[in-house]
């Protein structure tokens, strides 16, 4: 295992250029297109890190692509390959690590008040050809207080800037965020709520997660970190952010507030349609001497979405899986879309019920799941294909559930229907039980892995295609 707590950000893009993996940009940049541009084409190539210096009509720098390739990922969590990511994920979270606040911290050694914020001057991107204009809170992390309980959410939402100091907020109602912002609003009552960026990548991975109501993302981190995370009080309300955060926004989320907000290039690779969504008003905006903006191009994988959402997500949704499901052994996510489950099958029905404690009990809203048996490599698509083609009978093996909790920006549902899906399983795994039934015993795979293993013993130093 690697390195897993990170001071800051600029401790971890140290680290990238040590391996080679940032590229600096310091000629002057067009926010309207050339970020967006260079960005996609970064994400495409499983390109470095990137940190625009220079951008026209902006004061600071930017980062984009910080964790948009996988090593990059799990290099962040001090992880060397996919298939131990869920187990080490389950591991280090089995206890919450409460934070530790400071009287003073980096993120604060600059104020900026009043008729001084200029939005515009910080981030002033247009991410994609189409986007209703810029959107600067494509990475920035709302943090909100349970009014109730007083447990924080740490979570991402789109924000397109709309005037000098305000911003849409564009977190769906199944949100964490929304439901805080809906008891304030039912009380009359305005949101306190602090936006960051720039901050440490556990701190990116944990507030993309897709979590439990009740867990304070804050201290995942901490978990995932093996130390407290560090806070600092904001100056206008109760509520801590990381102390080494690059930015922070302290504002209001006024009741009963919406204007139109949007459209947006989204993570399904899909453009989002404008939405009428509560309004952020940036108060004061404190920040590091000398600091870095961090952004993002939303799209389909490869993209930071596709890992920091949907693997981080994808762990968490592991995690409570194996709690209620005897037999699950991994899983393999997208964003939102696609669940891969390994389970050891251990009575008729488990893929079934597998299934069902996806849909019914994890919070990532996938809409297709397949279930295979522990001989398959579903980090290998052609391995979880081969199941599909071989082990799969329609009629009897594919499940249909209509109306379930979906994703508002599902492409596949029209606007009336939002927040719906129709759930699709798979049972993927050998039909053992119906053999068994008629007498007869399933057919033995042609995977020879002791032949394998004593070719590798003696010829693996001599085979120079491996690695």
């Amino acid at each position: 295992m690697g390195q897993r707590k990170w001071y800051d950000m600029r401790e971890f893009l140290a680290f990238l250029g040590s391996k080679n993996d940032v590229m600096h940009i310091r000629e002057q940049v067009d926010p309207g297109w050339e970020i967006n541009g260079i960005t996609r084409v970064g994400l495409q190539d499983g390109g470095p890190a990137i940190m625009f210096h220079k951008i026209k009509g902006a004061d600071y720098p930017l980062v984009t692509n910080l964790l948009g390739a996988d090593r990059r990922y799990l290099w962040a969590l001090g992880i060397e390959k996919w298939s131990d990511f869920n187990h080490e994920w389950v591991r280090r979270t089995e206890k919450m690590v409460p934070w530790r606040v400071l009287k003073d911290a980096p993120c604060q050694e600059v104020v900026i008040k009043g008729r001084d914020i200029d939005l515009q001057r910080i981030c002033n991107v247009k991410w994609h050809q189409y986007d209703g204009g810029e959107f600067p809170g494509t990475l920035s992390v709302s943090v909100s207080r349970d009014p109730d309980s007083g447990v924080l959410n740490a979570g991402i939402y789109r924000m397109h800037r709309l005037g000098r100091n305000t911003l849409g907020w564009g977190a769906p109602e199944y949100t964490h965020g929304r439901q805080h912002y809906g008891k304030y609003e039912r009380r009359g009552e305005p949101m306190p709520m602090a936006v960051i960026t720039g901050y440490d990548p556990t701190v990116f991975i944990c507030a993309s997660t897709r979590t439990p109501p009740g867990v304070d993302e804050f201290q995942l981190a901490g978990a995932l970190r093996g130390e407290p995370l560090e806070m600092v009080k904001c100056q206008l309300f109760d509520i801590v952010v990381p102390a080494t955060s690059e930015w922070v926004f302290e504002g209001f989320l006024r009741p009963g507030v919406r204007k139109i907000e949007g459209a947006f290039g989204e993570f399904t690779g899909y453009y989002g349609e404008a939405r009428s969504n509560p309004v952020f008003e940036v108060q004061r905006i404190t920040h590091r001497k000398k600091p870095i903006y961090l952004g993002a191009r939303e799209q389909w994988y490869p993209s930071e979405s596709a890992l920091a959402v949907g693997k981080s997500s994808q762990a968490m949704a592991f995690k409570t899986l194996r709690e209620l499901v005897p037999g699950v052994l991994d899983m393999r996510t997208t964003v939102s879309f696609e669940a891969v489950v390994k389970i050891d099958k251990l009575f008729p029905g488990h893929p079934q019920q597998v299934m069902d404690a996806v849909w019914g009990a994890t919070y990532s809203r996938y809409k297709h799941v397949i279930v295979v048996d522990k001989d398959i490599d579903i980090w290998n698509y052609d391995s979880v294909h081969w199941a599909l083609s071989t082990r799969v009978r329609a009629d009897r093996d594919v499940n249909i559930l209509p109306r379930r909790a979906g994703h508002w920006l599902d492409p596949a549902v029209p606007l009336r229907e939002k927040g719906c899906q129709t759930a699709f399983g798979i049972d993927a795994t050998m039909p053992d039980d119906e053999y068994k039934f008629w007498g007869e015993k399933p057919p033995r795979t042609v995977d020879d892995p002791e032949i394998v293993q004593k070719v590798i013993a003696k010829w693996g130093k001599k085979l120079t295609w491996r690695k």
